[in-house]
C-alpha cells in the first residue's frame, strides 16, 4: 500500500523526493498539481501547468544490483500503459525506452533516477509526467509538434483522481511482480513498442544515423539495423521515429 504525499506546487516531484528520500518509507508516492520545473531525460524540461496533468513520482528501495534496476524505466512504462488503458479503453504505445505516444502525440514522460553508495544502489525513483486534460495551445510553441495529452488525442476528458488510483495500482503490482521476475513484463513491452519495424534515427555521438528498430533485448535494450547493414544494441540514448 503506497503512502500518498500531495502537494498544490513543486519544483519537481522527483526533486522533492531525492530530497526527502533519507526519511521516508519504500512506496511513497508523491503528486503535485503543477511543476514548476518539471523534467526529462537528458535534462530536457516537462511542461507541467497546473490542473492539466499528473506529476507524480514514487520512491523504492529494490535490493538489486544497480544495473537490474535500471529496467525499472520500461517497466514503470507497461504499468502507466495499463493504467491509461483501464480507466479510458485508449491503448497507448510505447517510444523506446521512456515515453507514451497516443494517436501520433506524447502524452506522457517516465523518469528513473537512483542513488548509489559504494556500488550499493539506495534507491530509485520512478518519476511520471501524464498529459490529461492539456489543450494544444497549453503547451510550450516548442512542443505543440510532438506533444499531446489524453484529451486532445481522444477528444475525451477523465478524472486525473481516477487515472492517479490505477497508475498508483498498475506501479505497485509492476513493483512486485518485477521483484520476482524482472522480466516479467517483457512481452508486453514488446508488443506495446509502436518503433519496432518502423524507421528511426539514432543519434550517437558521432551524428545521426537512419536504421530499423528491430527488436527489445531481454535486458530491454533497442536493436537496431543500420542502413549497411550492421546491427547495434542501445542502452541509452536517443532515437525518433522516421516513418510513422
Amino acid at each position: 500500500m503506497s503512502r500518498l504525499l500531495v502537494f498544490d506546487s513543486l519544483d519537481s516531484t522527483n526533486d522533492y523526493l531525492k530530497r526527502e528520500a533519507r526519511g521516508l518509507p519504500e512506496g511513497t508516492v508523491v503528486l503535485a498539481n503543477e511543476q514548476t520545473a518539471g523534467k526529462g531525460r537528458l535534462g530536457r524540461r516537462f511542461a507541467s501547468p497546473a490542473s492539466m496533468g499528473i506529476y507524480m513520482s514514487m520512491l523504492l528501495r529494490p535490493d538489486c544490483p544497480p544495473l537490474q534496476a535500471a529496467t525499472l524505466t520500461a517497466n514503470s512504462a507497461v504499468a502507466v500503459c495499463r493504467a491509461v488503458e483501464r480507466v479510458t479503453s485508449f491503448s497507448p504505445e510505447i517510444k523506446w525506452v521512456n515515453d507514451l505516444y497516443l494517436r501520433g502525440k506524447k502524452i506522457c514522460g517516465i523518469l528513473c533516477e537512483s542513488s548509489i553508495t559504494d556500488h550499493r544502489l539506495d534507491y530509485v525513483i520512478v518519476g511520471v509526467g501524464l498529459n490529461v486534460i492539456t489543450r494544444p495551445e497549453d503547451f510550450p510553441p516548442e512542443l505543440l509538434r510532438k506533444a499531446g495529452s489524453v484529451f486532445s488525442q481522444t477528444g475525451e476528458i477523465f478524472e486525473r483522481g481516477r487515472l492517479i488510483a490505477a497508475m498508483v495500482e498498475e506501479l505497485d503490482s509492476m513493483y512486485a511482480a518485477w521483484k520476482t521476475d524482472p522480466l516479467f513484463f517483457l512481452e508486453e513491452y514488446r508488443r506495446r513498442c509502436g518503433i519496432l519495424g518502423k524507421t528511426v534515427e539514432v543519434y550517437f555521438s558521432e551524428g545521426a544515423q537512419t536504421a530499423v528498430a528491430e527488436d527489445i533485448t531481454e535486458d530491454f535494450g533497442l536493436t537496431v539495423r543500420l542502413e549497411n547493414g550492421e546491427k547495434k544494441t542501445l542502452h541509452m540514448g536517443e532515437v525518433s521515429i522516421v516513418s510513422l
